[in-house]
């Protein structure tokens, strides 16, 4: 892992607006390609930790959508991650600050998930709006 991109993750602050350049997973059928196996990807979101015990991973909230209380995020291995650019600081009012925290904790708390989407149940619902 590249020093510097795990010194940029460790600078991060929560909420922070970032876009991530990283190296997926690659899936394909049929003959190899020799040197086709990277698939690069660009994440952009809003910081919401490193998490992980064996491996680090960084985590960003891409999407809230706030008429159904779904909120899409992304946990990317800092091991494939080339690039960590920050769009913004501190950009986030009080009520996403809050949104995006309550999603942390759901998170804790095994929330009902689908693919990335992390719906919160009612209890959660009410305290959002």
């Amino acid at each position: 892992m590249k020093k510097e991109i795990t010194q940029t993750a460790k600078n991060l602050q929560f909420g922070d607006l970032i876009e991530v350049d990283w190296l997926d997973a690659s899936e394909a059928s049929g003959r190899l390609e020799s040197g086709k196996f990277d698939t690069p990807v660009r994440s952009v979101g809003y910081f919401l930790g490193l998490k992980g015990r064996k491996t680090k991973y960084l985590v960003i909230a891409k999407e809230l959508v706030r008429t159904c209380d779904a909120f899409h995020y992304n946990v990317i291995p800092l091991g494939m991650v080339e690039t960590i650019n920050i769009v913004a600081k501190e950009i986030l009012n009080l009520d996403n600050i809050s949104i995006l925290k309550k999603f942390i904790h759901s998170l804790l708390r095994r929330p009902r998930q689908n693919d990335g989407w992390i719906y919160f149940e009612a209890t959660i619902k009410k305290t959002i709006h």
